[in-house]
């Protein structure tokens, strides 16, 4: 049988001053300008704070007032911490059923989550709130996009938050150390994932493959070769559908084939492994016919008119609600090297806000890593253990025993790592990255060094501009 596990869903060279910064606007990809007093709220070149007594070890602040909160009555009276949220649908009401948790857990502090939209709606957001000089307390930004505020010193350093109970020892090292710029925290993994390889079991079983995914692309070349002469609707089945709105996966294969796509702000796309993994996957669409540019590979494999694909994590729920056969998941394929990539999202503080309100708002963090917390969180979600003792915790633990599809996903941790910098730091580094993969996989295909020569050059342009900030923070 198909397995069905509980309530996994679908998802989804000097630090910037008022004398020396990097527009927040540029950050999140809008085109307004920002006061570079409101990005951190600082009062002097020096940086120190406005307001607070800096008790808790974090950066004193203080200039920057709170967005509109409007608190039930029942909670009137309390310290208000406003969440900024990305996520709507069942994963938004996920986040409020836990935050609604908290609010009746105590009587000191009421949180809220105000949904943004999307992660490239709600950061431009978050830029012009800190223009307006009133900001969220706590900001949910994607792992391609809190670097980018970070450059801009709008992030609260979290290290001295924690304490012998709550700190790096309760997460998984992976996912926590991603927040990580030097020995400091400023981004706290919450909503995780990795990219896995899909698979129909009943159609590799009708062609007589191994139950399992293929080990290398080039193995998968040649199970697609069977694959093929399967039929639906009348037409060949393909074997591989990709996803070219996204630059994850194919971020992953240029790991796979051994190279990357900056080491730091070095730009390496049009060289090694990227051009390699673009010109497999473009020879393997266009020479051999076995994969295709799927508008959504996700709804394209649930649905069956594809055999394999690679998506998140966080798509099991909604691929075991659409399909019709038996799903199967594995690692991703390796060629060369092994390539994992981590992805969604996690919370930063702002800066400036005032003490109270950064005191009360990583109480809410808190009590969001309690394992009992962080094990419905992802049972609602689909989105990986953050927290090592939720998987011990009893429904969370017999999910992970019971559907081996969701659990492969826990076993390639070890294997993953965060983005290249490139991808995260620069603001619009995905979207150029996007049209060249878009250029390379559509229409018989440009050739692949001269799309991602011209990409390359658009990116080493724009990490010229963050540069003097990146390297502030990483030398």
């Amino acid at each position: 049988m198909r397995p069905t596990p509980a309530l996994i869903r679908r998802r989804d060279s000097s630090r910037p001053s008022r004398r020396d910064f990097l527009s927040l606007a540029a950050a999140a990809g809008v085109a307004a300008p920002l006061l570079g007093a409101c990005a951190g709220g600082v009062t002097d070149d020096s940086g120190t704070g406005s307001g607070g007594d800096g008790e808790s070890g974090g950066s004193e602040g203080g200039n920057l007032g709170q967005v509109d909160v409007s608190p039930p009555e029942q909670y009137a009276g309390r310290t208000n911490v406003v969440m900024w949220s990305a996520m709507g649908g069942v994963n938004g009401e996920a986040l409020a059923a836990l935050l609604e948790k908290f609010n009746q857990s105590q009587e000191d502090i009421y949180a809220e989550a105000q949904f943004q939209g999307p992660y490239h709606e709600s950061a431009p957001k978050l830029t012009a709130a800190l223009r307006a000089g009133a900001v969220p307390d706590i900001m949910m930004l994607a792992d391609t996009f809190w670097g980018r505020f970070l450059l801009n010193d709008a992030l609260e350093p979290l290290g001295g938050y924690f304490d012998d109970e709550f700190n790096r020892d309760n997460y998984i090292e992976a996912l926590y150390d991603e927040g990580l710029v030097g020995d400091e925290l400023y981004w706290l993994s919450f909503g995780r994932s990795t990219p896995l390889f899909y698979y129909n079991k009943d159609v590799f079983a009708q062609v007589g493959l191994p139950d399992r995914g293929p080990e290398t692309w080039t193995e998968l070349r040649e199970w697609s070769a069977e694959i093929t002469r399967l039929t639906v609707q009348g037409q060949p089945l393909k074997a591989h559908a990709f996803t070219g709105d996204d630059d994850w996966q194919f971020m992953a294969a240029t790991w796979q084939f051994g190279g990357t796509l900056s080491e730091g702000l070095d730009v390496t796309i049009d060289s090694g492994g990227a051009v390699d993994a673009g010109a497999w996957h473009q020879s393997y669409i266009f020479d051999d016919g076995y994969g295709y540019l799927a508008q959504s590979a996700g709804t394209d494999f649930g649905t069956g008119v594809v055999a394999t694909t690679i998506t998140s994590t966080g798509g099991l729920r909604g691929i075991y609600e659409a399909a019709q056969f038996e799903v199967g998941t594995a690692f991703l394929p390796r060629e060369v090297a092994s390539g994992v990539p981590t992805g969604g999202m996690g919370f930063s503080l702002l800066k400036g806000a005032t003490q109270e309100r950064k005191d009360a708002a990583f109480e809410v963090l808190k009590f969001l890593g309690q394992p009992e917390n962080a094990a419905e969180w992802t049972l609602a979600t689909g989105y990986l253990p953050i927290v090592k003792a939720s998987m011990e915790v009893p429904e969370l633990a017999r999910t992970l025993a019971d559907d081996p599809n969701f659990n492969v996903a826990v076993e390639q941790l070890p294997e993953a790592k965060a983005s290249d910098a490139i991808r995260s730091y620069l603001p619009n580094g995905t979207s150029l990255i996007i049209a060249g993969l878009q250029r390379i996989y559509s229409d018989g295909g440009e050739d692949v060094q001269g799309v991602f020569d011209e990409v390359a050059e658009q990116l080493r342009q724009g990490a010229e501009d963050i540069k003097p900030a990146y390297e502030e923070y990483f030398g």
